[in-house]
């Protein structure tokens, strides 16, 4: 009785201290028949949890999670290692519309000794007479039937971490996103917002990517990252850390890099590389690696009609739908696998486990194993880049990375950057068992019945039903403080022959060590609707772009797809040779062509190169030049929500056999929010007219005004966007020379506050700074000095404080300054290659300094009719000089030749003057030096003599000009008033300055008064449905909401809908920008019933302009 009383007291405190424990209804995890709003309270539950995890050690992180989708594959990521999560119905491992993916996580199991044997599992072992009691221990993060105390209050699962125990951070502790290599700084902190402020390299001035190969480079399109370890583990009496025993677990951690290319080839693949390292003083055995994984084929309502096979010939598992249909939807599901890649490396049994020539070859024995490590191309340091001067460079041997720094990844093919320096084990087993009653949390069950080496499962090809995959390798031995390292491809294709194409292209990815076809960097698109068009711009960034492979820069062009479907779907409509979808068809332009530019080289027509394995060859373009801009008015249609991409693409590699590569085309769904997220280089756009009272914006007098110079070359400004025009915004437009390119500077002062730092450059918001313009004030108002309190450099907007200066480290600064958003740009041929300015395409055409024969001519007013002929001087054209003259003929002698040419040739006298009249110039008087032909000079100027209009150089002249009769017709000679004119063409020069004023766009209400008559609707009537209706892209199977919308109004209206007897049924507040006039509607009652059938009178009342009312019908 005592004993029992003892016992409901200590669970009395125990409840007192966490109540939670009394009403836990999670202790079994999810449940796949659970509803939405079960799945999100538990996960709420979660997050709380998670958070107080993380208060109480600041090592471990909060939960964090992305959606990755570098390619055709989009899924959601967990920073506790999970791909997808039980209840996502949204970005579930999404593959052409449906979801293939319950939950999936590595683990890892291990056998230890423990101090007791207290727990169930606890088995002896004897030797040498002493009994020790060990324990199979599994460590894993998984969501479905998680390892939890007994009491519900805790979890014993992989936790995330903030940073090393060395204090190096793998991410941001204040961000909510996992690290991805395409991520953006939002902030303008100069760090992309999910990486840590470790990441910051001095050697290149700004945050770089810690790249497994190199620092600073992603070896694919999209990478993440993030670093877990099992300290909570708490289920067994084991303690890896002697000095701490708050850490359990088996004392491991464990780096994980998710990696997807845009390829063709690879685009229905993610790599997951788990590398596993022992952070313990304690050495594991009979180590297995493993993944578990509950795949549902069709979606997150279609997992029981799921059949699987195991293929040990490629180490694929795979699985398909039993009868080739996905519950709600119309899509056919496709094939779905794991190919096992890499195992983790035994180098202590003195076998040649891989069979490779090597035996126990190692990442971590300091030996170039396999004698790969070449250095006249690899000796480039610890950060992997060349020319950083960073340790180990030049030096003449290898060196290898730090192990526990993620910035110092070695030398190549050295190491963990050589992919042959591992001895691996191999794929040791593979089961299939039924997903109910299979749970990870019952550590002995699943090492005794699922993990045993040698055992593999030929899966269930013939009983379809529910099924969990779990691979494994090992067991090896992980001394105290090894690493080892297991790849897994995640594979989906359309059929089985899809499937394994795809399946031989990760294992060709994977014997490459991941260095795979990369294409350019992605352009960043700015997209503007306007009445049944769409205009696109887009900047040069991917022209830039580096091949990691061939180190070349093999950018080619950019191509422009339009879709209905956020996906594209309906847009891969080429076929390889075995008929599956593999291309995507490009957006047609007016003419039928594809909207494909590119540069005008040598790669043109189809590719050399053939996709291997599958017949299909990538269109390279026409040399149709490079643009960056478009307007699609190719059947557009207002209020039709359409998706768009821009995609930059290479000419791939003739000599490595490497086919053509797109950038990616990405837009995902929020499984939480709902909300499409669009990348840099895709839209999301609807076309509409303007808001009634729209003034459209422009150039200035509609003029550029050339402040300096003669030339007679022209500048071109085209509106491409007239919503981002600035008001009263001025430009400079400045030239050089050798070779001709010309600069354009934004006159408007840009201000910024930034907190800026004495050992990081900070990131400004515009590149190309005119340093000269650029003034730093304190909060003070006490102005800072260049040099001396910091330094910038201009050229990438970067800016730092200087140590032991005026400036305080970590304070507000006010920093001020001009920019040029055109650097030297070549494009004087008319070429669409410059970036887009505050809305405006700027292009140029320059000339060549020649004799403008056109303007040549006698002036409108005379009536000589000498025949002219003009040269450069001595008919050289070097002597040309650009310039603009009038001859001016009196009735009498005004003026007398120069002598300067030579003495000889007398002063001659003319009855003309000649004037430098050049636009630009002051108007100047010319010296002239005659030199008479004939037998009999005179000194006197006449028909047949030669003029030369002077350059002040002795032996040098301009222009001459010779009159003659003429060869037939009447003669009528010059007479005083007349005037001859020499033009010529002035090509772009150094001392050509032009300037131009904007003019914003603007909104007026007194026009919008009187365009209100213009509001009608769209469609009228509508009957049935609507062809801008779209499907529900969380229910592909259902149709959507229905939708009408009022187009023509002004930015802020209330629109009131009635019934013909006067029933109010619907108020819709409409707010837009100027640069949309539409409102939709969902043919909903404010009630929220459906709309019955009928007429209806709708009232548009916009206060300060006035009322506008009109009917629609709606027949169903």
């Amino acid at each position: 009785m005592l004993k029992l009383c003892i016992i409901c007291m200590f669970v009395s405190s125990l409840s007192a201290i966490n109540p939670f424990i009394k009403k836990e209804k999670y202790i079994n995890g999810p449940q796949k028949d659970w509803t939405q709003r079960q799945f999100a309270k538990y996960y709420n539950h979660i997050q709380r949890y998670s958070r107080k995890t993380a208060d109480a050690d600041d090592q471990i992180l909060r939960r964090q999670d992305a959606i990755i989708s570098g390619n055709k594959i989009t899924t959601q990521i967990w920073n506790y290692g999970s791909i997808s999560e039980p209840g996502n119905r949204v970005t579930d491992i999404i593959w052409e519309g449906l979801g293939y993916g319950y939950e999936f996580g590595p683990f890892i199991c291990a056998e230890v000794p423990l101090l007791s044997n207290t727990h169930p599992d606890a088995y002896p072992k004897i030797s040498n007479g002493d009994t020790t009691w060990y324990a199979r221990v599994i460590s894993d993060g998984l969501v479905t039937d998680p390892e939890r105390s007994p009491d519900g209050s805790e979890y014993w699962t992989w936790e995330p971490l903030a940073y090393s125990d060395e204090g190096l951070y793998y991410a941001d502790p204040n961000y909510d996103k996992i690290p991805t290599a395409s991520d953006i700084d939002r902030d303008f902190d100069g760090k992309p917002d999910s990486w840590a402020y470790d990441w910051y390299n001095p050697n290149l001035k700004e945050y770089v990517w810690p790249g497994d190969l190199r620092q600073g480079a992603s070896n694919a399109d999209e990478e993440a990252f993030f670093v877990c370890d099992d300290r909570n583990n708490k289920e067994f009496e084991y303690f890896p850390f002697p000095d701490d025993s708050s850490r359990k677990g088996l004392g491991l951690q464990i780096e994980y890099r998710y990696y997807q290319w845009a390829n063709p080839l690879a685009e229905d693949i993610i790599f997951l590389i788990y590398k596993i390292t022992n952070t313990s003083s304690k050495d594991l055995e009979n180590v297995i690696f493993g993944m578990w994984g509950d795949p549902h084929i069709g979606g997150p309502s279609d997992w029981s009609d799921d059949l699987s096979y195991f293929d040990q010939d490629i180490n694929m598992v795979y699985c398909w739908d039993e009868d080739g249909s996905a519950s709600g939807s119309a899509n056919n599901p496709g094939y779905f696998g794991y190919k096992f890649l890499e195992s983790p490396g035994n180098p202590y049994d003195q076998i040649d486990n891989d069979l490779d020539g090597m035996i126990d070859e190692s990442r971590s024995n300091g030996i170039d194993d396999d004698n790969d490590w070449d250095p006249e191309n690899d000796d480039v340091g610890i950060d992997g880049i060349p020319n950083t001067g960073d340790a180990g460079e030049g030096d003449g041997v290898p060196t290898a990375g730090d192990q526990y720094d993620i910035r110092q990844p070695g030398e190549p093919n050295f190491e963990w950057t050589d992919l042959d320096e591992s001895d691996m084990v191999g794929l040791t087993g593979f089961v299939s068992p039924p997903f109910s009653g299979t749970t990870i949390a019952d550590d002995q069950r699943v090492f005794d019945d699922f993990l045993q080496p040698g055992v593999f499962d030929s899966a269930n090809a013939t009983q379809s039903g529910d099924y969990v995959f779990i691979y494994s390798s090992g067991p090896i031995s992980l001394p105290a403080g090894e690493t080892r390292r297991f790849s897994i491809a995640l594979l989906i294709g359309e059929d089985y022959d899809d499937l394994t194409l795809n399946a031989l292209t990760s294992q060709d990815i994977y014997e490459r060590n991941y260095q795979f076809a990369k294409p350019p960097n992605k352009p960043t698109v700015t997209g503007v609707p306007g009445d049944q068009k769409v205009t696109l711009y887009w900047d040069a960034a991917a022209e830039e772009s580096l091949d990691p492979i061939s180190g070349e820069n093999d950018f080619e062009g950019y191509v422009i797809y339009r879709s209905t479907h956020p996906q594209f779907l309906d847009q891969q409509t080429i076929t390889d040779v075995n008929g599956s979808k593999f291309l995507f068809e490009p957006l047609k332009m007016y003419n039928g062509a594809p909207a494909r530019f590119d540069l005008i080289n040598d790669y043109y027509g189809m590719s050399d190169v053939v996709y291997p394995g599958r017949g299909a060859y990538y269109i390279l373009g026409d040399n149709t030049g490079l643009v960056h801009s478009y307007v699609d008015s190719n059947n557009v249609l207002n209020g039709q929500t359409y998706y768009y991409a821009v995609v930059s693409y290479d000419h791939g590699s003739t000599d490595l056999q490497i086919p053509p590569s797109e950038c990616s085309k990405t837009i995902t769904l929020n499984p939480t929010t709902n909300e499409l997220i669009t990348d840099i280089n895709t839209l999301r756009i609807v076309p509409s007219s303007p808001a009634i009272g729209m003034v459209e914006g422009g150039i200035k007098e509609n003029e550029i005004i050339q402040k300096t110079g003669v030339t007679t070359a022209r500048v071109f400004l085209d509106i491409v966007d007239r919503y981002s025009l600035e008001d009263e915004n001025q430009y400079e437009i400045t030239f050089r020379e050798s070779p001709t390119r010309y600069s354009v500077k934004d006159l408007k002062l840009v201000e910024e506050v930034i907190n800026l730092s004495t050992e990081q450059y900070r990131q400004l918001l515009h590149k190309n700074i005119d340093i000269e313009s650029v003034s730093v004030v304190d909060d003070n108002g006490n102005i800072l000095s260049i040099n001396n309190d910091f330094e910038i450099i201009g050229s990438s907007g970067k800016i730092k404080g200087i140590q032991g200066s005026s400036l305080v480290d970590g304070n507000g600064y006010t920093i001020s300054y001009l920019y040029y958003p055109i650097v030297n740009s070549k494009a004087v041929n008319l070429e669409q290659t410059n970036p887009i300015v505050d809305g405006i395409k700027i292009t140029a055409k320059d000339v060549t300094l020649a004799l403008d024969t056109e303007n040549t001519k006698w002036s409108s007013s005379s009536t000589c009719t000498w025949e002219p002929i003009v040269i450069p001087f001595n008919g050289a054209d070097q002597f040309m000089y650009p310039g603009a003259y009038e001859v001016r003929f009196f009735d009498e002698i005004v003026d007398t030749s120069s002598t300067a040419i030579h003495p000889s040739f007398g002063n001659a006298r003319m009855n003309f003057e000649v004037w430098d009249v050049t636009p630009g110039r002051i108007p100047t008087k010319e010296e002239v030096t005659i030199i008479e032909e004939g037998d009999n000079p005179d000194s006197l100027w006449s028909l047949g003599d030669r003029a030369i209009i002077m350059d002040g150089d002795p032996l040098g002249g301009k222009w001459e000009f010779t009159f003659f009769l003429p060869d037939s017709g009447d003669t009528v000679h010059a007479e005083e008033g007349d005037v001859f004119l020499i033009d010529t063409h002035r090509p772009f020069a150094e001392n050509d300055t032009m300037r131009f004023t904007t003019r914003a766009t603007k909104y007026d209400e007194n026009v919008a008064t009187n365009k209100l008559d213009s509001i009608y609707v769209v469609p009228n009537p509508y009957v049935v449905t609507n062809v801008l209706e779209q499907l529900d892209l969380q229910n592909p199977m259902d149709r959507g909401p229905r939708k009408i919308y009022f187009t023509n109004l002004p930015k802020k209206c209330t629109i009131s809908i009635y019934t013909v007897s006067g029933d109010l049924v619907k108020t819709l507040e409409h707010h837009s920008n100027v640069d949309y006039s539409q409102e939709h509607w969902d043919l909903t009652t404010k009630d929220n019933f459906p709309l019955a059938f009928g007429v209806y009178i709708y009232h548009v009342n916009a206060p300060g302009i006035g009322e506008k009312m009109g009917r629609f019908a709606v027949i169903k």
